[in-house]
């Protein structure tokens, strides 16, 4: 089965941009530690297996290296953190290599890693790699294959009078219905989309708690 599992925001400071989400909305946080390449990020839980990641680079040398090629998002950063991914979630390892299958992608020979602050690893294998979707405004899939460690939930840091999140009410997002469906392979309105008419991408996501609903709204790394 096809779940939501995650939206990532790209920033040009992880730190910044994560404090400064958690004072705009009430939502709290925790460090998700590192991956093999320069970057790093901090998660946002939102309830429902579901969350938030803020990400960027933490290794100047890696980031300034003019050698080494720079992410899509890296200049659209300049302005601002902006919504870079939607990222979708499988049960098992044979829906995923099925999803792979149909899109025809190579599937991965291992599993993606991340380090996290305790010393600990955190595995998961995905299709396609977000470098081939993200900037087309398309989602990937994700499968955990230790659903204990799944980073929606893992406790957060701060304050006692953060807001208990209970999930994701909408993702805004462009393109069309159809073009979503043709892509997920099962019909799109099973999920909490607006499609908005713009360029593909995600826009804005809503996030229910027990008072209100918080709506969270960045401009797509797909705009110019």
């Amino acid at each position: 089965m096809i779940h939501i599992d995650h939206v990532s925001i790209s920033a040009a400071n992880i730190y910044e941009a994560s404090h400064r989400l958690r004072a705009e909305t009430g939502l709290g946080f925790y460090d998700a530690g590192f991956f093999p390449g320069g970057n790093a990020n901090r998660v946002f839980p939102l309830g429902g297996t579901t969350y938030l990641e803020v990400g960027g680079f933490v290794d100047v040398y890696v980031a300034s290296d003019p050698k080494r090629p720079k992410p899509w998002w890296y200049e659209k950063v300049r302005d601002g953190d902006r919504f870079s991914g939607l990222c979708l979630r499988v049960d098992t390892l044979d829906e995923l290599k099925a999803i792979a299958d149909r899109l025809k992608v190579k599937f991965p020979a291992g599993p993606l890693s991340k380090t996290k602050p305790d010393g600990t690893t955190l595995y998961a294998y995905g299709v396609p790699s977000a470098g081939e979707t993200w900037p087309k405004g398309l989602p990937n899939w994700y499968f955990f294959p230790e659903y204990n460690k799944h980073p929606s939930g893992q406790p957060v840091i701060g304050t006692t009078d953060l807001i208990n999140p209970l999930g994701i009410s909408f993702l805004e997002v462009g393109g069309t219905e159809a073009a979503m469906t043709e892509w997920m392979g099962v019909p799109a309105s099973n999920y909490p989309f607006r499609f908005n008419g713009k360029v593909p991408g995600l826009y804005a996501v809503g996030v229910k708690t027990e008072k209100s609903e918080i709506v969270i709204r960045r401009k797509s790394a797909t705009e110019d």
